[in-house]
Parts: C-alpha cells; structure tokens; sequence
C-alpha cells in the first residue's frame, strides 16, 4: 500500500464484497449531499423571491 513514497503492508487481506459496498455507500451519501445542496439553496432563493423576507440578508457576514 502506498503512502507518501513509502511502501506500507495492507492492515487487512483484499476483501472485493467489502470494498464494493463501501464504494456503494460512499457514492450514495455524495448523491444526497448534492441534493440537500441544492435543496437548502432553492429554499434560500423561496424565501429571497417569493416570501421576499429578510432570510437572505441576515445570512451576511457582519461588516
């Protein structure tokens, strides 16, 4: 196992099943990342255009 230019013995015997559902997960979770992204920011745009409220604004790093 590589790492950092030196050659390192794996800490665990190659395990195919394993690595494929971690793989699996790995992508699922960064799917719903992307979602609850573009979620929270068409819920900050709802509530700058629609409800026309001060949601947008507040979120501002103070000056």
């Amino acid at each position: 196992m590589p790492f950092f230019g030196l050659e390192l013995p794996p800490l665990a015997s190659e395990n195919k099943e394993l690595d494929k559902t971690i793989k699996e997960i790995h992508e699922t979770a960064g799917e719903v990342g992307y979602y609850v992204i573009g979620l929270h920011a068409a819920a900050a745009l709802f509530h700058h255009y629609i409800l026309a409220d001060n949601t947008l604004s507040r979120m501002r790093l103070p000056k």
